[in-house]
């Protein structure tokens, strides 16, 4: 089995929790859902028609934060544009009046913090690592990595925060590398496994990990917590069970 590695770089990002309301908190790395989303993305698939598709039984994905990352919060202006029915009747002066009011009818204004993601230097980068089972649905995100193409513009969570793709190339899973530590970001049943004898940053990050569509609706099936090394150092283990080499990087699947 082979691998696809590519990279998502930026200048910002924001990776919103799925606890908050009041104010919009960002993971530091992109969540499961957002990486097979941006997949989907690529490949042209329509919105929530791809989870079946793109589920942990049939893909495996692993997210590395290669720049260190900080966080802050900003409060931004949202605007409420909806301004509700425009006016109807047969009566030209009455709808003239009525129509008056309804474009001149204030707009609602409001402030909302929100929590932005943004390299301690140099630009953000993420680096994706995926496997399909399904040979169709590997091959094609190849041909489009490889061509630099991609059916819908991809983003670092919103869309006004707009993200380049940087392809690294094609490679084998290999057995991990002893001398070295875990470069992406490693589940919490991990934790017993790290070696603390080294200088670490970690956070723990609990986020979405799988959507499934019931009826019309999107429901959330499985929610996980994620370790990761917030100034880009690898992470040292005692066990390397369930560890893999790839292009030359210890990787644990998420």
């Amino acid at each position: 089995m082979k691998v696809l590695v590519f990279d998502l770089t930026g200048y910002m990002a924001h990776f919103r929790t799925f606890y908050t309301n009041s104010s919009s908190v960002s993971y530091g790395f992109p969540p499961r859902t957002v990486v097979i989303g941006i997949i989907a993305a690529i490949l042209g698939r329509e919105r929530d028609d791809y989870y079946e598709l793109l589920s942990p039984e049939s893909c495996q994905v692993a997210v590395s934060v290669i720049n260190p990352v900080r966080k802050f919060l900003q409060t931004v202006n949202y605007v409420r544009t909806k301004r509700g029915t425009p006016p109807k009747g047969d009566d030209f002066d009455n709808f003239k009046n009525a129509l008056r009011a309804y474009l001149e009818r204030k707009i609602n204004t409001y402030q909302v913090g929100i929590e932005f993601v943004v390299p301690l230097k140099g630009e953000l980068r993420y680096r994706i690592y995926f496997t399909s089972e399904d040979k169709e649905l590997y091959d094609k995100l190849k041909r489009y990595l490889e061509e630099g193409k991609t059916h819908y513009p991809v983003y670092l969570g919103l869309t006004e925060l707009l993200a380049d793709i940087e392809y690294l190339g094609e490679y084998p899973i290999e057995k991990p590398i002893k001398e070295k530590g875990v470069k992406t970001v490693i589940p919490e049943e991990y934790f017993e496994k790290i070696d603390f004898s080294a200088p670490l940053s970690l956070l723990l990050e609990r986020m979405p990990y799988h959507f499934k569509i019931e009826g019309n609706l999107r429901k959330l099936i499985k929610i996980k917590k994620f370790i990761y090394e917030r100034m880009s150092r690898e992470i040292p283990l005692t066990n390397y069970g369930g560890v893999v080499s790839i292009r030359g990087e210890n990787v644990i699947w998420m």
